[in-house]
């Protein structure tokens, strides 16, 4: 219910810049897919965005990767840290590396369940030709 009213956050049509830290909360997938929502704010351009130790899982991270599709993000930032990302998760999140405007990309994923799979697909990131 949390994540579901923040999301309303996407109807502030002058919003550039969102800090949100959600750290340490009962946040578990659910709440991660109405987070996405925030993906509909015309002008957010930067977005910080903690998650950690959160209940967030592979679900959770492949509902994050729908922020690709915010019109004018060019910055992002996902703190991950001991959550419940695993190999699914990194690999959804690899596809941010089609988000058309995004040009730096902050992805902490410390302390999860990642292995050889998800490393193997969050090194195609350096593919992206506008992230720096």
């Amino acid at each position: 219910a949390v994540a579901q009213a923040l999301a309303a956050v996407k109807e502030a049509v002058n919003l550039h810049t969102l800090h949100l830290n959600l750290e340490s909360t009962s946040l578990e997938d659910a709440g991660a897919k109405a987070l996405a929502a925030i993906k509909e704010a015309p002008k957010l351009q930067t977005l910080h965005l903690n998650l950690t130790g959160t209940n967030l899982g592979d679900s959770g991270a492949q509902a994050l990767v729908s922020l690709k599709e915010a019109p004018s993000l060019h910055t992002l930032h996902l703190h991950l840290l001991r959550t419940k990302v695993g190999d699914a998760g990194a690999e959804a999140l690899a596809a941010l590396k089609e988000a058309p405007k995004l040009h730096t990309l902050h992805l902490d994923l410390s302390y999860n369940s990642i292995k050889d799979a998800g490393a193997q697909a969050l090194a195609a990131l350096k593919e992206a030709p506008k992230l720096h």
